[in-house]
């Protein structure tokens, strides 16, 4: 019966260290995207410097500041400030190298995903639990200002 308890609790615990419950995942491929979308990559590509433009060997985050005002997030060991909000998405650029994407808060648990090939932006929202939302898409995301 000890044998039984003890396989039973390992099981528990390693089926809960390997899910990510603590986010939803969404996906948003080419057929989704909108005139509206091709706008926003338009104005993106004409109106950031050559220099901070995404490169093809990069993915952009999409942060929603919104919700992580006055945190402090640490990206692959990069850590980033959102100490003041302003409207909108704060975009990072991350390398495609990087297969994993390594995320934690001072505010919300951590989280940790593989990269999908393909996807080139990544929207990342925070609920206002401790919840994390990610979308990944194929397309240039646009995002109303929050």
């Amino acid at each position: 019966m000890k044998r039984i308890f003890f396989l039973v609790s390992i099981l528990f615990i390693c089926s809960s260290c390997l899910g990510q419950s603590n986010i939803d995942f969404y996906y948003q491929n080419k057929t989704q995207a909108t005139k509206t979308d091709s706008i926003g990559y338009k104005f993106y590509l004409e109106n950031t410097s050559k220099e901070f433009l995404k490169k093809d060997s990069e993915v952009l985050l999409f942060f929603n500041n919104a919700a992580f005002i006055d945190d402090v997030i640490t990206i692959n060991g990069k850590k980033y400030n959102f100490d003041n909000y302003t409207c909108g998405y704060r975009e990072i650029k991350i390398s495609k190298g990087n297969r994993k994407i390594k995320i934690m808060s001072k505010k919300k648990e951590k989280m940790e995903f593989n990269l999908k090939k393909g996807i080139d932006y990544i929207i990342i929202n925070g609920n206002f639990d401790n919840k994390w939302s990610v979308t990944f898409s194929e397309y240039f995301p646009i995002m109303e200002c929050l």
